[in-house]
């Protein structure tokens, strides 16, 4: 299972998610929160149990940014000085993090060498 918790989630997209089946609770179903800002637009799935994840950002309808990651380290949640994060750790080396404010923004980090 995944660190971050429902209510995390729940604040840093600040919107209610579609679960696939809307009789399943928290962790066992899989959550898809939506946000646009002005022309781009993040579609960011989740599967806590599981620690499965889809992420896509759009800009103007087109795809930019796609990622499937099955059964990732973890997803943690991070609020420092009132700014809110999400970490996707992929691996132990790579991790993406993902901020909505000022905007959509996604960073990947890499830690150790090739």
């Amino acid at each position: 299972m995944v660190s971050v918790e429902e209510w995390n989630l729940l604040s840093f997209f600040n919107t209610m998610p579609t679960p696939l089946d809307p009789d399943v609770p928290w962790p066992y179903n899989d959550f898809l929160f939506q946000v646009e800002q002005e022309d781009m637009a993040l579609s960011f799935s989740i599967a806590p149990a599981y620690k499965d994840i889809r992420l896509l950002l759009m800009l103007r309808g087109q795809k930019i940014f796609e990622v499937n990651a099955v059964g990732v380290d973890d997803v943690r949640y991070h609020k420092r000085n009132g700014c809110e994060s999400l970490e996707v750790v992929l691996t132990d080396q790579v991790a993406l993090w993902l901020r909505l404010s000022p905007r959509i923004q996604i960073d990947q980090t890499m830690s150790g060498g090739l």
